[in-house]
């Protein structure tokens, strides 16, 4: 779940990053552009339909049909709602303005933009034209796509088309014969193709939520399996050394103690009964804890005392290490995670700066121990995104357990740096 998570979150952070840049891509003034230019269309549509429907200087034609003036008056415009005289040519062109403009705020107030659109289309349901058809179209795609709140904007569109298909019985404009076809299928065109890029993305988003997912999960698995053969073998240096203390001492009390009683010589035979039941069911323990064929992972593990091995194994491989280490007395859990440290450290030096002059400091500073490891490196970019970091994430939990602390980043002078702190008295 947490990685789904994780995906949609970065699917949306797409969305928007491409969202801002498409908006960056279409400056406002275009919309501005467009708005002026679907006014002047407007208004002069809604002059020249005013000069026709006045009647100006237009004899009308005698019922015999013919002409003797040589003009012939236009036919006026159907009013698609009641019949009766149409508004006049400067309501038209004022109500044309107040569909056409509102344009220019089309992507900033998409909501506010349409109710203005469709009111003002009310006013002059008679006297529209095709230009403010299309503007008013445009405002409502305008806010199906920009609209703050989805839900509201589905609910204006569709009051808005209750309202004008129990109002009028004609809304749309006459159309040229040869521009139908296109008029039904150019839309239908736009939103299948619309539909199917929607669907594209949608699925594209869950194959990526779901690869995203199994890598993590696969990660998680891996590190989870190596730290629990980790801890599986560490397991059996610290708690089977004890164990293996009290067995040994429980037999040597009981041969040396001649003048004990037979009770106290029962209670040690006790004790090393117990020592070596609790022996057997640790080994168990362990044994489900390892994965299967890897009983090998059970060998004691390697503390500081095998430092300079390490460093001659580096030094075999290329690497100019220096080391410096103050001995002094750990508890065995404190050994083992800071000879891990130095063992990522430098397994990190040698992979992303290699050949770089890397230096091993360990050394107590109070009541802790500090580990550092730092490679000079070849650019500050040395280490650079290619690893996973999971090495450096299982020491910081190693750490953790021992109330230590794990500093790591990239040096102002170039390199890299792995700073440990652990107290020598853990919790």
């Amino acid at each position: 779940m947490d990685a789904l998570r994780a995906g949609r979150a970065q699917n949306e952070g797409m969305h928007r990053l491409l969202r801002s840049r498409l908006e960056a891509a279409r400056p406002p003034w275009l919309d501005l552009a467009m708005a002026l230019l679907f006014t002047a269309a407007a208004t002069w549509l809604a002059l020249q339909a005013g000069d026709h429907t006045t009647g100006a200087g237009l004899v009308p034609s005698p019922p015999d049909g013919s002409d003797p003036t040589g003009l012939r008056s236009r036919p006026e415009p159907i009013d698609p709602g009641a019949g009766g005289d149409g508004p006049s040519t400067a309501v038209v062109t004022a109500a044309s303005t107040l569909v056409t403009m509102p344009l220019a705020w089309r992507r900033r107030a998409p909501l506010a933009v349409f109710v203005v659109q469709f009111l003002a289309s009310l006013a002059v349901a008679g006297g529209g034209t095709w230009v403010t058809f299309v503007a008013l179209l445009i405002g409502a795609y305008s806010l199906a796509v920009d609209g703050r709140r989805p839900y509201l904007a589905i609910g204006t569109l569709l009051a808005a088309a209750t309202v004008v298909a129990l109002s009028f019985s004609k809304i749309a404009p006459s159309l040229p014969d040869r521009a139908v076809p296109f008029a039904i299928l150019v839309p239908i065109a736009l939103l299948g193709t619309t539909i199917r890029t929607a669907r594209a993305r949608v699925t594209a988003s869950a194959e990526r939520a779901e690869a995203l997912r199994r890598g993590r999960e696969a990660a998680t698995r891996a590190a989870v399996a190596e730290e629990r053969a980790r801890i599986a073998r560490e397991l059996h240096d610290v708690v089977s050394h004890h164990v293996s203390v009290m067995v040994i001492q429980a037999g040597a009390a009981e041969k040396m103690i001649d003048r004990s009683p037979d009770l106290t010589r029962g209670a040690l035979g006790a004790i090393q009964a117990s020592g070596r039941e609790a022996m057997g069911e640790l080994r168990h323990l362990l044994g489900l804890l390892v994965p299967a064929g890897q009983d090998d992972l059970l060998r004691p593990q390697p503390g500081l005392d095998q430092l300079d091995a390490l460093v001659a194994k580096v030094r075999a491989a290329g690497q100019p290490v220096t080391v410096c280490h103050t001995a002094v007395r750990l508890p065995h859990g404190v050994d083992i995670a800071a000879y891990r440290v130095v063992q990522e450290a430098l397994t990190n030096a040698l992979r992303y700066a290699s050949g770089a002059p890397t230096t091993v400091v360990v050394k107590p500073d109070d009541d802790a121990l500090v580990v550092e490891v730092t490679d000079e490196g070849t650019t500050p970019a040395g280490h650079g995104g290619k690893g996973t970091g999971m090495g450096l994430m299982g020491l910081a939990e190693r750490l953790r357990l021992y109330g230590g602390t794990l500093e790591t980043g990239r040096r102002l002078g170039g390199g890299f740096r792995v700073s440990a702190r652990i107290p020598l008295d853990p919790p």
